[in-house]
């Protein structure tokens, strides 16, 4: 019982700190960054460390995504890369998201994967075939 109170507390801490820094972000997109970082020096840099750093970030994801679903990494260098290959974000993110829903589904057993004896018994190719229950 101390074990599901002491998650529960560390559930509604994670929550709490979620929605402040969501109520963070969509207080800081309502901003106007160019004229604070116009208006203070220091906000200049600490805007484009920042930025560096999340950018950073989501290349370091994508990768790590890219190399599960055997995909092409997006290059994120900048701002204007996030728009100029959205395509490829997208494309890496929606495998992850598949692959994940695909063993959702095997898990907990809507759907399951034959192995290999009942393919090459049936005739078929060795691949992954899947059923529906």
């Amino acid at each position: 019982m101390g074990a599901i109170a002491d998650f529960n507390a560390f559930q509604t801490e994670v929550q709490e700190a979620l929605v402040a820094v969501t109520r963070t972000t969509g207080k800081l997109s309502a901003e106007d960054l160019g004229f604070q970082r116009s208006l203070n020096r220091e906000v200049g840099p600490a805007l484009d460390e920042q930025s560096e750093r999340v950018l950073s970030l989501a290349n370091a994801l994508l990768k790590s995504a890219a190399s599960i679903a055997d995909l092409r990494v997006p290059s994120i260098l900048d701002v204007e890369d996030v728009d100029n290959d959205w395509r490829g974000v997208i494309d890496v993110v929606d495998a992850l998201l598949e692959k994940a829903d695909t063993a959702l589904y095997e898990y907990t057993g809507v759907i399951k994967r034959l192995d290999n004896t009942n393919i090459e018994s049936v005739g078929q190719l060795p691949c992954i075939i899947w059923l529906a229950f």
